[in-house]
């Protein structure tokens, strides 16, 4: 009813006549409501009170209307409330008519939302009516108590459904949860629907029905109000599918019935296709595009998302978006009837995907099957499904789907498995039997490491007899690795695994054998005797390098497993010792060792104790060798368990054990591996051996041992105690000296071993120059013969630094024996194998230290024979030695007046030689210019640790005053001078003293360039300022008239 308030005459009157018949309206639908039965479904006391309340409204309107209060000062707010109680009114008159008008299926499934608005419509008429008692201020007014009391009534009201009403929809509601599809069921579900609206099942009234309905939803569609009237075409649908509707033509035959039939299950079929779309755009937000989870209905009666709306209109928006209507009120109404519907629809559409899972994961069809896991893992959010599927007993069967690998999507059924090992205990011991372990160990080793998968390791493993399955499935490499994975995620569930695992000895082995070694340091370290025995012996079979080592670098894990040496078990005492012999073949491990007080006085134990095992005191021997081959000279002596090696009574027990006939070679072997290790550390202990002379004579004749390693080691052990002592190498008395020396010669001579042959020259050349019974040992064997051989073969060669380089260095040493000129029957012996042109070779072609041997013996046979020599003078020269070089002793030895040449058996010169002339014609001298040896010598300058020697042989030239000039020129021809002053500038101290003698002898009897001259300048003023040199450097400077002789450097 419309209402022109833009009247000038009475508009209040107007206002109050329109409302009342309004109220009358109100009071005429109810009775006629009564009369259709619909009150069925309401509590009729509900609207009977409401009614006459409506009727009390009337009476008050017609007592403002008599008192004409438009005249009073109130009549503004008077008005306003007028104008709110005619909307209000009108509002609840719309729904009591659709109520009365509309179909009784539509009410059915609505009665609920009606309710809820009747309530609201009565208390927004309570508040309504209590503005026009608080508008009139007349205390006189009698009304005004009346109307605050009608107010409060309307306020209380509470509109219910009848008992009967509740009961059959709760029926309806489990019938419509079932979602049958056959016939015998929609007409169960339809005898319900007539029991609750208070009719009787036949065609005429589903017909009414379907008429009212499609009018009801093409007003809906036209209001826009799409979740209405999907409702309605879903009624539409279910009551067009009835067999009552299919069945009513008049004189159909058979045919054209079932025709009907077949066309209503098309139909439902289209209808129920069309479902699932019409219900997601209708449970979806208009705002939002999203299926509302807090649905609230505006004044307009559209419903959106409650947060999406609240933004709509906290940007200012007054409209609705949908029908654009202007909101009076910005009130938001939770539709708790639309919140309801959708939720169970979500619960619904979640009920029949688990039912199609069901089928389908036994499926041969690798699709199918992975879409029913796709379905689960979503089901599975929910506790109520993970029951579900629990119950229905397809644990086995996801495991199982982990078989098959790429053809199925083991992602989500990873997934699956995962909600179900936090389901239960009974889940988990489901998942193990089925073989989850097994298959997740298989893609743990394809590459295909997912979090799930370590996620339900973590859950078992947390169960002991879970763990120990996860262990014994061969699972620890594969999660070792990826304790490193680049995802967190994977890398932290891992560690967690590992964790649980790390409890088992057994286990925490096996991570150690995948290189992940902190759980089986803890272990061990806190392990009894037993455990820490076993882990020793599983550590000695895994594969270690210098990076894995760094773990147990540690004092507990290092102390623990010294102790084990002291058990009362030899089992134990044998396991730990050779996990210790592993471990201190590493530099590293083996400081950590020597850091422990306990070690060397147990091992020293086990070998000095001589009722131990001898494997035991094998192993030690070994281990106390690795300890000390690899320390320092400065670690050997800080360390006091090491300087206790090196007492008498320890030199004793290893000498011992390398004598007695007992100790196999093995033992004798390790024993003198172990004598030169400390050795090599010890100026006592080598002093020690050689003051021993049974031990001395034990090993010489432990020279002719038929194993080779024996030989080996002795061999080096000789070598060792002779290093940097005067008297060379300690020989047995004669007889054994004899044996001595002819078994070096022997291994010299034959050994296949190039090692072996090179050590054996090494021992030669450190035999006692002045033994003379040495010399003529040597002289009768094949000893001159070999060394000849060595440097022959090696002759015009080039070596890398190798034992063949080292066999011809030690073939020299051995060689400057023979050419001493004090032993002319050696020399003698050597002139007649013509060696010079090889030595020279050797000038060019050698390493730096066989050039320097090769330069020293070249000067040596320059020297004249010393056929005799006073007694005096030998000791006084053996006294001398002691104090001087090698290179400065022999300096003395040369005869200050001799020439270059001496008596030599060589072969004829055709000519005669351009320093000493006829003098070298004779096949009775040696001539370094004759035998093309000084530009060799020359060039030899060039190598620092051969210089000094080759200026020494140089200068042999020079001795002579008669040939002086001419020698001078020969060197100065041959590039000496440039190569004398690059020693001068860049050689050593003892050098670079010799190189001035010679330049000053070159600079007198040549005559220099002009750019030798300058450059000799400079190098010798830089000399000044060499302490040592600066006199010498000085005396030249003033012969090259560049400094005064009155200088203060004289």
């Amino acid at each position: 009813m419309e209402l022109g308030f833009g009247m000038s005459v009475d508009p209040i009157n107007i206002l109050i006549t329109a409302l009342q018949e309004l109220c009358k309206r109100i009071g005429h639908v109810v009775i006629e409501l009564e009369d259709q039965r619909k009150v069925i479904m309401i509590e009729k006391e509900s609207l009977c009170q409401f009614s006459g309340y409506v009727s009390e409204i009337n009476m008050i309107l017609q007592v403002l209307k008599a008192k004409r209060v438009e005249n009073s000062t109130e009549s503004m707010a008077t008005r306003s409330a007028l104008r709110n109680l005619n909307s209000q009114l009108k509002q609840a008159c719309e729904v009591i008519e659709k109520y009365k008008s509309g179909s009784r299926l539509w009410v059915l499934f609505n009665y609920r939302s009606m309710l809820q608005q009747m309530e609201q419509s009565a208390v927004g008429i309570s508040e309504t009516v209590s503005m026009l008692g608080m508008g009139n201020h007349d205390p006189t007014w009698s009304l005004k108590s009346k109307i605050e009391k009608l107010a409060s009534n309307l306020r209380l009201l509470e509109f219910q459904s009848t008992p009967a009403m509740e009961a059959t929809a709760s029926k309806i509601e489990k019938l419509m949860a079932q979602n049958g599809r056959d016939m015998e069921f929609r007409n169960k579900l339809l005898e319900r629907i007539m029991e609750a609206v208070g009719a009787t099942t036949n065609t005429l009234f589903v017909r009414e029905e379907l008429v009212l309905l499609r009018r009801e939803k093409e007003a809906m569609e036209a209001q826009k109000k799409q979740a209405e009237a999907l409702q309605l075409s879903q009624l539409i649908g279910f009551l067009s599918s009835l067999e009552v509707v299919s069945n009513t033509a008049e004189g159909s035959t058979r045919y054209s019935s079932m025709a009907i039939t077949e066309n209503a299950n098309r139909q439902a079929i289209i209808v129920n296709s069309s479902r699932q779309h019409d219900l997601i755009s209708s449970f979806k937000c208009p705002l939002s595009g999203k299926v509302m989870e807090d649905p609230v209905a505006i004044l307009c009666g559209h419903s959106f998302e409650r947060n999406a709306i609240r933004e709509h209109f906290d940007s200012g928006e007054k409209t609705c978006p949908v029908c654009e209507e202007e909101i009076m009120s910005l009130e938001l109404t939770p539709n708790i009837s639309l919140r309801s519907t959708i939720h169970e629809w979500k619960q619904r559409e979640l009920d029949e995907k688990l039912q199609r899972a069901v089928p389908d994961i036994n499926s041969d069809d690798p699709n199918r099957v992975s879409q029913a896991l796709e379905d689960l893992k979503v089901l599975m959010e929910m506790p109520r499904y993970r029951a579900a599927v629990t119950e229905q007993g397809l644990v086995p069967k996801i495991v199982l789907s982990l078989k098959a690998g790429s053809r199925i999507n083991t992602k989500a059924a990873l997934k699956c498995l995962c909600y179900l090992v936090n389901h239960s205990e009974e889940n988990k011991r489901a998942i193990v039997e089925a073989g989850a372990i097994h298959y997740i160990q298989k893609l743990f080793r394809k590459g295909e490491a997912q979090p799930d998968a370590v996620a339900i390791l973590v859950e078992l493993a947390e169960k002991e007899e879970f763990a120990e399955e996860i262990g014994n499935t061969n699972c620890i490499p594969f999660l070792v690795s990826l304790l490193e994975n680049h995802n967190p995620d994977i890398s932290q569930k891992a560690e967690k695994v590992v964790e649980n695992l790390s409890s088992h000895t057994h286990f925490v082995t096996k991570m150690a054998e995948a290189g992940y070694f902190q759980p089986f340091l803890v272990r061990f370290n806190q392990g009894p005797l037993e455990t820490q025995a076993g882990m020793a012996t599983a550590l000695v079979q895994m594969q270690l390098n210098e990076v894995k080592v760094k773990v147990f670098e540690h004092k507990q894990f290092v102390g623990a497993l010294v102790r084990v040496l002291s058990s009362g078990s030899p089992a134990y005492r044998s396991a730990c010792l050779q996990c210790i012999k592993k471990l201190s073949a590493y530099p590293t491990m083996a400081k950590w060792f020597l850091a422990e007080a306990a070690t060397i006085p147990a091992l020293l134990g086990l070998i000095s104790f001589f009722s131990s095992d001898p494997q035991w005191r094998q192993v030690a021997t070994e281990i106390l060798t690795s300890l000390i081959e690899p320390s320092q000279l400065s670690e050997f002596e800080a360390n006091p368990n090491l300087q206790e090696l090196q007492s008498h009574y320890n030199i004793g027990v290893f000498l011992h054990f390398v004598t007695i006939e007992a100790s196999t070679p093995e033992t004798k072997t390790q024993f003198l591996r172990l004598l030169r290790a400390i050795g090599n550390k010890s100026v006592v202990a080598r002093g020690v051996i050689r003051t021993d002379k049974a031990a001395i004579t034990h090993l010489f004749s432990s020279l002719n041992s038929s194993h080779p390693d024996v030989i080996r080691q002795t061999l080096k052990l000789i070598y060792c105690i002779a290093e940097e002592h005067p008297d060379g190498i300690p020989l047995p008395p004669l007889p054994a000296k004899e044996m001595a020396i002819n078994a070096l010669v022997r291994i010299f001579t034959h050994s296949p071993e190039v090692e072996d042959r090179s050590i054996a020259a090494g021992i030669m050349s450190r035999l006692p120059l002045e033994d003379t019974t040495v010399d003529d040992i040597l002289y009768q064997s094949e000893a001159l013969k070999a060394i000849r051989e060595v440097i022959c073969t090696e002759d015009g060669m080039h070596f890398a630094p190798t034992p063949i380089e080292l066999l011809q260095e030690n073939a020299l040493a051995a060689l400057l024996r023979f050419a001493e000129p004090n032993k002319p029957k050696l020399r003698k012996q050597l002139s007649d194998l013509e060696l010079y042109p090889s030595l020279v070779q050797v000038l060019t072609n050698g390493s730096s230290c066989a050039k320097q041997r090769s330069a020293t013996v070249l000067a040596r046979l320059s020297q004249p024979t010393v056929e005799s020599a006073t007694d005096s003078d030998v000791v006084r020269g053996a006294a001398d030695k002691k104090s001087l070089t090698p290179l400065m002793f022999l300096a003395r030895l040369l005869p200050m007046s001799a020439g270059c040449c001496n008596s030599a058996s060589l072969s004829s010169w055709s000519s005669p030689c351009s320093v000493h002339g006829s003098a070298c014609s004779s096949r009775q001298t040696f001539c370094l210019v004759k035998s093309d040896a000084v530009r060799p010598l020359v060039q030899t300058l060039s190598e620092k640790d051969a210089a000094e020697a080759a200026l020494l042989a140089l200068e042999t030239l020079l001795k002579d005053q008669t040939t002086l000039s001419s020698a001078a020129s020969t060197i100065a021809e041959s590039q000496g001078v440039a190569a004398i002053l690059e020693v001068l500038e860049k050689g050593a101290l003892p050098a670079k003293e010799k190189a001035l003698d010679l330049f000053q002898i070159l600079y007198q009897h040549t005559n220099l360039s002009q750019q030798q001259f300058r450059r000799s300048e400079r190098i010798l003023i830089q000399l000044l300022d060499d302490e040592a040199l600066k006199k010498k450097a000085a005396l030249v400077l003033s012969d090259m008239d560049i400094i005064s002789k009155q200088s203060s450097f004289f």
